[in-house]
């Protein structure tokens, strides 16, 4: 691995993040003017909807992988074959959360929210076949930033483009889906250059992987539903017209603690390499490595 600076890093992230929160305060303005309430309503409950299987779809693998994979980074036999795992795995929660998906919009209430929530579940496959976490398992912020600054630019000028009437709800669900997950497909095609992963036969060895990747999953599940429930609730309760008017001022409030987390995201890797080599009990050293 290239030597990356951890500060370097942490700008980058920072950045990444900065576009993530940029990203909606650019295009509310225009959406909030352009599209009824109703049609941002229909937007945001099937967006937050969605989410909860894209929650259920990532199973808390990127965090597992990320904490697990760094250990065997320098080794490329040993990190091919613990992504390979870690991508069948997701594999089937993908599956999984695609059956349930469809299960629940057989329901009457989901009619017509129904075509908005299957454009929002393609955030699902992209995000699996993506495999975002082995660049952060390497620290490579750099493609991940300039990827992502890429296809913000691109996705506002679709938006300008598709997003013209006030039920235009559709097309700005396919642009946000475009702007979040579109440049997954090049990772999918650089991630071969990187590490060399492959749909594992024997389940026997998904097994270690199963019990700490739920455990994450769950924590994360509650905290989800603690945060996101609302939209959700607002929508079976009140209908789109309120969930419209909330999902507004919810994006604006929750704009910040992107930036709290992008400094954490970019230590996990490399502390974990370090305590995966054991470098952590030569104290001085393992400062010298940390913040290198």
């Amino acid at each position: 691995m290239k030597n990356r600076s951890l500060g370097k890093n942490a700008i980058l992230n920072s950045i990444r993040q900065f576009l993530n929160v940029i990203f909606p305060l650019i295009i509310i303005p225009y959406t909030s003017r352009v599209l009824s309430v109703s049609s941002m309503g229909i937007y945001n409950f099937s967006s937050n909807y969605a989410n909860y299987f894209l929650l259920l779809a990532s199973l808390g693998i990127p965090t597992y992988a990320v904490r697990e994979g760094a250990k065997y980074r320098d080794d490329h036999q040993k990190i091919s074959d613990f992504s390979s795992q870690i991508f069948t795995l997701n594999i089937i929660s993908t599956m999984i959360s695609y059956i349930i998906l469809i299960f629940t919009l057989q329901f009457p209430f989901f009619k017509k929210y129904a075509l908005t929530i299957v454009v929002f579940s393609l955030q699902i496959i992209f995000t699996t076949i993506g495999t975002e976490w082995i660049y952060t398992i390497y620290e490579d912020f750099t493609y991940i930033t300039v990827r992502s600054i890429l296809f913000k630019v691109l996705s506002i000028a679709l938006l300008f483009v598709f997003v013209r009437e006030t039920n235009d709800f559709l097309p700005y669900a396919g642009v946000t889906v475009f702007a979040s997950v579109g440049s997954n497909i090049l990772n999918y095609i650089h991630t071969k250059s990187i590490v060399k992963i492959r749909i594992i036969n024997n389940f026997s060895q998904l097994k270690a992987h199963i019990k700490p990747v739920f455990t994450i999953f769950f924590s994360t599940l509650a905290v989800n539903i603690y945060v996101a429930s609302d939209t959700t609730l607002l929508g079976f309760i009140k209908g789109n017209y309120a969930v419209g008017i909330y999902g507004v001022a919810s994006k604006i409030y929750g704009t910040m603690a992107p930036f709290l987390a992008s400094i954490l995201i970019v230590t996990i890797p490399r502390l974990a390499m370090l305590f995966g080599k054991k470098i952590s009990k030569n104290t001085r050293t393992f400062w010298d490595l940390l913040l290198k």
